[in-house]
């Protein structure tokens, strides 16, 4: 496992400058007041404000992730071979999807298909003898139609090449299982307190885990449930129901 001090450093880090990106683009919508009036849809008042949106949820994201961190530094996090099993099956199905040839073809195509789209958007607005920046908001909205459902792969997709940047794509997806088997394991606690056993749980043929745990309050079901298609293929959502 990584060394959890240096995490923790560089998380602390990420959220300073996160907080710094939150005041500058503060300060840009405070200067633009004027604008923001008579103009509210300028595309540089809607470029603050979008970022503006992007840091604060990243805020929260590394906020939650420094919490987590610290508490493995102060070993309220132990080790259970079954739950490393489960998310270690759930980074390989990721990443097995992820470099599948026909999901690298199919995210050109429809990046190729919004590239199209916003030109002819654009052709559109210029004969109407409108300005460029008019139909920012509709292309904005194109790219997020896109991103909803081929955001996962954006970053490690070199779209010219249709080659996929593994390094990357390995160190990301190593780090975000880590990241769910410390919130499981801080779920768990949530219900049963400190955890006795977990020789009930086991992961299913589709990569889930189910069964119950027992700690120091009591038992609980574990249920996986995992969400279907494209947009969210790799997200899933871990319930405790305590058992009597």
């Amino acid at each position: 496992m990584e060394n959890k001090e240096l995490t923790v450093k560089q998380i602390t880090s990420k959220i300073n400058q996160t907080e710094k990106k939150i005041d500058e683009y503060t300060r840009y919508i405070e200067n633009y007041k004027e604008w923001i009036t008579k103009e509210p849809n300028h595309p540089c008042i809607s470029s603050y404000k979008s970022s503006l949106r992007d840091c604060e949820k990243k805020l929260n994201k590394y906020t939650a992730q420094l919490a987590e961190y610290k508490g493995m530094l102060e070993g309220r996090v132990k080790e259970y071979p079954i739950v490393r099993q489960f998310v270690k099956t759930w980074k390989e199905i990721c990443i097995k999807h992820i470099t599948d040839p026909k999901t690298i073809e199919d995210a050109v195509t429809a990046y190729n298909n919004m590239k199209a789209e916003i030109k002819a958007l654009e052709e559109e607005y210029k004969a109407k003898g409108l300005p460029s920046w008019e139909s920012y908001s509709e292309e904005k909205s194109i790219e997020k139609s896109y991103n909803r459902e081929w955001g996962y792969i954006w970053n490690y997709l070199t779209f010219s090449t249709k080659e996929i940047d593994t390094v990357t794509l390995e160190k990301d997806y190593e780090y975000e299982a880590t990241r769910k088997y410390n919130k499981f394991i801080e779920d768990c606690e949530y219900y049963v307190g400190e955890i006795l056993d977990t020789s009930m749980l086991s992961v299913g043929y589709k990569g889930d885990l189910n069964g119950f745990v027992v700690g120091a309050k009591g038992k609980a079901e574990v249920d996986t449930i995992s969400a279907c298609g494209e947009v969210q293929r790799f997200h899933y959502r871990t319930l405790f129901k305590m058992a009597k």
